[in-house]
């Protein structure tokens, strides 16, 4: 063998090899993200709220259950109708070890605040897990009986309703039956859940909007009566509630309840806690100790769904603040 035709065949050995291993390079999988520390869970809302709640019933679960390395540490950072946290976890760009609770109210803070408050579209929304449940709820005493009572008497008289803060989902849920029923109501704002149901036992307002586990106690004392469920279809543990549509106001409204991320986190990072939050989902003790005993729906919804179904919300919230004069 030549000496040229030697090194030629070396040659071709040598560049086959290399072809080979940029192949196999270019072929292999992304590498899997694993959290190295704690993920910094931050509830834009104060502590004792539905979202602290289910902050730390997914923590819990996920605790428990060992399906994460490391542990959810929940960070309170409330203000600016949810904006402020909100606008943190936005601010946090690429940050793999952050999470955020995203509900519908985070939707319409940034509508009314306005520029400077981060929007859904500067964050990573992960997925949705449960949807909460818009109630009208009366004293147990109280002269109406049915919904069709409180529409009848909102004809002749001006009736009363209390809710949690102002362009928030009690007030648009609120519009959206005066709408559907054609009528009008006085809607008084408090700051909390707790604040409405006190506000109706002690006879400041004729009804309240709430979720079911803010006046679950009072429920089961037999000290209020809930009227009407604004979802498509009723309550498992309400089951004597009809929903407004069966009532013939026909209107829904999606109470949803997420987790979000920063921005610019890289695919695997999202699949990771995409995954993560399916499996909290799929979960005896998520359906039964958090979903049960509060009342709400499962509602799972992926990145790219749920992204969908935000932007959908968006328009149907930015129309009825707009409506409502909040919204220029």
């Amino acid at each position: 063998m030549t000496g040229s035709l030697c090194r030629s065949r070396i040659s071709r050995v040598v560049i086959s090899g290399m072809l080979a291993t940029l192949f196999s390079v270019a072929q292999a999988p992304a590498a899997e993200f694993k959290p190295i520390k704690p993920i910094n869970v931050v509830v834009p809302y104060a502590p004792g709220g539905g979202s602290d709640v289910f902050a730390r019933a997914i923590s819990n679960v996920i605790k428990n259950e060992k399906l994460s390395p490391k542990e959810l540490v929940i960070t309170n950072q409330p203000g600016g109708s949810a904006t402020i946290g909100t606008t943190a976890v936005a601010r946090s760009s690429g940050n793999d070890h952050m999470l955020l609770t995203f509900i519908s109210g985070q939707i319409t803070g940034p509508l009314i605040v306005g520029k400077n408050a981060a929007t859904y579209r500067e964050l990573t929304l992960v997925a949705n897990l449960a949807l909460d449940e818009q109630v009208i709820v009366v004293k147990t005493d109280s002269p109406f009986k049915t919904i069709q009572d409180v529409v009848a008497a909102a004809k002749k008289q001006t009736l009363s309703i209390g809710g949690t803060a102002t362009g928030q989902e009690d007030q648009l849920c609120n519009h959206l039956f005066e709408k559907a029923a054609g009528i009008k109501l006085r809607y008084f704002s408090f700051n909390s859940g707790g604040e409405c149901v006190s506000a109706l036992l002690g006879g400041q307002v004729n009804m309240i909007w709430a979720n079911p586990s803010e006046f679950k106690s009072q429920y089961e004392a037999k000290l209020v009566k809930p009227l009407a469920v604004a979802k498509e279809t009723r309550i498992p543990l309400l089951k004597d509630v009809p929903t407004f549509k069966e009532s013939g106001y026909h209107f829904v409204f999606h109470f949803f309840r997420g987790i979000a991320a920063p921005p610019k986190i890289a695919p695997e990072v999202l699949s990771y806690y995409e995954t993560l939050m399916r499996r909290v989902s799929e979960l005896p003790a998520w359906k039964d100790k958090y979903l049960g005993q509060h009342m709400l729906s499962p509602y799972f919804l992926g990145s790219r769904d749920f992204g969908q179904f935000v932007a959908k919300n968006e328009a149907l919230f930015a129309d009825a603040l707009k409506e409502l004069g909040l919204l220029k």
